[in-house]
């Protein structure tokens, strides 16, 4: 029962051609989305009339609209390699919300790096005091209560049209909190090009002072569970993912390995994996290699039967910043 409601959720969030069985799913959710939006914007109201104080160093903030699936994990590791670049060090700063996101921050950054916890003032400050000169700070759109220096927002061109908000779709804010932000990157990885355009000049309407550029993430690198180099699969494989959107993941693989079959197997985003989940994917296998992404392969590492039979491949921003952009960040290495 739980895994056909999650099956009707995912498809009405998708946006695609409803049921008719997901069409009354909407029709009972509709009272609660009017709810959260009326909470959202009363939320939105006191946060607009106050003052917050600066923050004891600078904060880079990378967050988005929806639930998950826009970009954020390999946007803020792009931004953290090209500070180090620049020579500073930058903390990241995360929630905490979902034990993946932490693990791969820790193997990127180095665990000291990382500040975890629902308190990210607290997060912030505490980096500070360990000297830290620059925060990275995950998923902080809708975090107001911490001002930050500069602030991106991602828009994913795979992202629904149609704004449905939770609990009938994945929007946590209106599309007018574009606003909010000092600079839009449209994330896109197997959109065409023209829904690409058209989410440009949709922000650009709604936010004309705040600069939209386009930002591509490319699927590669290929890693053994433990985060080492290792061979792309050269024949069918099973996709395992536990993601906000799967199937761009299986799609993305199609692209990878054009020749290979690729047998999809999915659990809702941020699923810790059980040694009963193991066990049926090794069944399942049959002879394949396991392919899942860099979240999933900091999870799966755990269970050491699995890890001779699987690699990860994650996602990745090629290229520098650029525009307004990189000016923006410029000016923060400068400073510090």
């Amino acid at each position: 029962m739980a895994a056909r409601l999650r099956g009707l959720v995912t498809e009405l969030w998708a946006g695609d051609e409803p049921r008719p069985s997901t069409r009354l799913l909407g029709l009972a959710l509709t009272p609660v989305e009017v709810a959260f939006r009326i909470a959202v914007a009363a939320r939105g109201r006191w946060y607009d009339r106050r003052r917050l104080p600066g923050p004891s160093i600078p904060v880079v903030s990378v967050g988005n609209l929806t639930v998950g699936g826009t970009g954020k994990t390999p946007v803020l590791h792009w931004l953290g390699d090209w500070f180090r670049a620049k020579g500073v060090q930058a903390a990241v700063v995360v929630r905490g919300y979902g034990d993946d996101e932490v693990a791969l921050y820790r193997r990127w950054f180095g665990e000291r790096a990382v500040f975890a916890g629902p308190d990210r003032r607290a997060g912030v400050r505490t980096a500070a005091e360990r000297g830290y000169r620059l925060a990275l700070l995950d998923d902080g759109f809708q975090h107001r209560r911490l001002a930050r220096t500069v602030d991106i927002l991602l828009v994913a061109a795979e992202d629904p049209w149609r704004i449905r908000m939770i609990p009938r779709g994945p929007y946590r804010e209106p599309l007018r909190a574009v606003g909010r932000a000092t600079h839009v990157l449209l994330t896109r990885r197997a959109a065409a090009g023209r829904i690409a355009k058209a989410w440009k000049e949709r922000l650009a309407r709604l936010a004309p002072g705040v600069s939209v550029v386009h930002l591509e993430l490319t699927m590669g690198g290929w890693r053994d569970l433990a985060g080492k180099p290792a061979n792309a699969p050269r024949e069918d494989v099973l996709a395992v993912c536990a993601i906000a959107r799967p199937r761009a993941f299986a799609a993305g693989l199609g692209e990878l390995l054009p020749t290979a079959r690729i047998e999809l197997a999915s659990y809702p985003d941020h699923h810790e994996y059980t040694a009963e989940d193991v066990a049926s994917l090794l069944a399942r296998r049959n002879g394949r290699t396991v392919v899942c992404t860099d979240k999933d392969a900091v999870k799966l590492a755990r269970h050491r039967e699995l890890a001779d039979h699987a690699v990860s491949v994650g996602l990745r921003v090629d290229g520098e910043p650029a525009g307004a952009l990189l000016a923006a960040l410029t000016e923060v290495a400068e400073r510090l």
